[in-house]
């Protein structure tokens, strides 16, 4: 075994290694083990240019991005998230890029660039609906969906949940349906049609019933008791308040029972 390939052999275990920790919840640890690979992978001896280095420096970036969105490190997992995309669209592979473009929009949204965000959901949608990736299709719509909704733009909005939702409810993705009802509920209550909203909001809350999802079911009592208080009807508002206060209080303890065995 040459130089070269005994630095490629600890950049490939270094690089396991990272991916492990990250699975394993110590995503500070992968992120400083996957410095060190790309220290290594920066040696003179190598080069990105080779195919190996180039498919280990894709990993090494995904295993980043990764990690840096665990951490809510937004600033650098923009940072990678951007390198992939070079990455992915240097080597046509315009499947990944687009699946990594929604990933990535997400992250704009929750930094509140919704330009960007905009830009590479309505780049991502035209391929993803060519791939016939019908779930992640309604991620994508899901996701310009709450982009136009931050902008005000509650008529695009409106038409982008619908589309999420159209496909959710064909490929019976009941997570994906909930949310597209309290989506659309948000905007027509934005829009001040308050029985339309609770219309949509008591769809979502009776899917979240079913399928056991709290944080959802919570979501959407509080957001009855919105519509409710918006239409003056506090003592229901009161009712509705209440029984999320209530979940909200039980998945607390919960999380504290959690942490306390972890620890």
């Amino acid at each position: 075994m040459n130089y070269e390939e005994e630095i490629m052999q600890a950049i490939r275990i270094g690089l396991a290694v990272a991916t492990f920790l990250l699975n394993i919840g110590r995503a500070s640890k992968a992120i400083e083990l996957c410095k060190e690979n790309l220290v290594l992978l920066s040696n003179k001896a190598l080069s990105t240019e080779k195919q190996l280095g180039q498919f280990i420096h894709k990993k090494i970036c995904y295993t980043m991005f990764r990690a840096y969105c665990r951490v809510r490190d937004h600033t650098n997992a923009i940072a990678y998230g951007r390198k992939l995309l070079t990455i992915f669209r240097e080597c046509g592979d315009t499947v990944q890029e687009n699946l990594h473009s929604t990933a990535l929009a997400w992250i704009y949204r929750q930094q509140s660039m919704y330009a960007e965000a905009k830009q590479l959901l309505e780049r991502a949608i035209p391929v993803l609906r060519t791939t016939g990736n019908r779930e992640q299709q309604a991620v994508a719509y899901g996701e310009l969906g709450i982009v136009f909704e931050s902008l005000g733009e509650y008529v695009k909005a409106k038409e982008y949940y619908e589309k999420a939702l159209a496909i959710s409810m064909k490929i019976g993705d009941k997570a994906e349906e909930a949310a597209c009802y309290g989506n659309l509920g948000n905007v027509f209550r934005c829009l001040g049609e308050y029985v339309k909203a609770k219309e949509y909001y008591e769809k979502a809350l009776a899917i979240s019933m079913k399928t056991g999802d709290r944080a959802v079911e919570e979501a959407c009592y509080g957001n009855l008791g919105n519509v409710f208080q918006s239409l003056g009807e506090y003592r229901k508002a009161k009712e509705y308040y209440e029984k999320a206060l209530a979940i909200s209080m039980k998945l607390v303890t919960e999380q504290e029972k959690e942490h306390v065995m972890k620890t």
